[in-house]
């Protein structure tokens, strides 16, 4: 034990060391509720351009194939010091580094090995964390809720949707209807730069 600890604290190992430090640093800090799980996390959402893909989008590419952004960063961060510290410590103790040219073929090659170690680790945990909140436009389109405003027109009206939580209070709008307080309508259509619902009356014949 003494030797593994001696070994983490000298060179080579002691950069990867000090990142593995940080990562445990950063775990006790969440235990400890000091620190969210979601800490430093980022979306890799992008578009491609029309003008085809730049330096910038391939970068993303290559950032997502490697499931960062996919996974909680530190996560994958945590997997992949500790697998360079793994390697360090079996294949580069002892080893006598008296420039930055002894040390670079050394990290260059348990950087390349700890990438795909981490890439297969972490792939069965690909979109187990992505979150989708709830409520989003998409997904309140074509649902039905309850006109609570005098009546509906093209430039007034309020409605209710219930969900499991409070009811949501949403800014609606008619076209070629008249619609009352009580009736039932349908999310047909979103304006995004009005902010507003444009809904069509349910027909509650029997």
């Amino acid at each position: 034990m003494p030797e593994i600890i001696k070994a983490s604290l000298e060179w080579p190992t002691l950069p990867v060391t000090i990142l593995l430090g940080i990562c445990l640093l950063y775990w006790i800090s969440v235990i400890l509720g000091f620190m969210e799980l979601d800490f430093l996390d980022f979306d890799l959402d992008f578009e491609i351009g029309t003008d085809g893909p730049s330096f910038l989008d391939f970068g993303f590419i290559g950032l997502r194939f490697l499931n960062i952004g996919e996974v909680p960063v530190m996560l994958w961060l945590s997997i992949f010091s500790l697998t360079m510290w793994m390697l360090s410590i079996n294949f580069d103790a002892g080893v006598k580094i008296n420039s930055a040219l002894d040390y670079l073929p050394l990290a260059i090659r348990n950087i390349g090995i700890s990438l795909v170690v981490t890439k297969l680790i972490t792939q069965p945990f690909k979109g187990y964390f992505q979150f989708t909140p709830p409520n989003q436009i998409e997904t309140l389109l074509g649902k039905s809720c309850v006109v609570t405003s005098t009546t509906v027109t093209d430039r007034f009206g309020q409605g209710e949707l219930k969900t499991e939580g409070a009811p949501l209070k949403l800014h609606i709008r008619a076209e070629d209807e008249t619609i009352q307080k009580g009736d039932l309508v349908r999310l047909a259509d979103y304006n995004s730069e009005k902010q507003v619902f444009y809904v069509v009356k349910i027909s509650q014949e029997s």
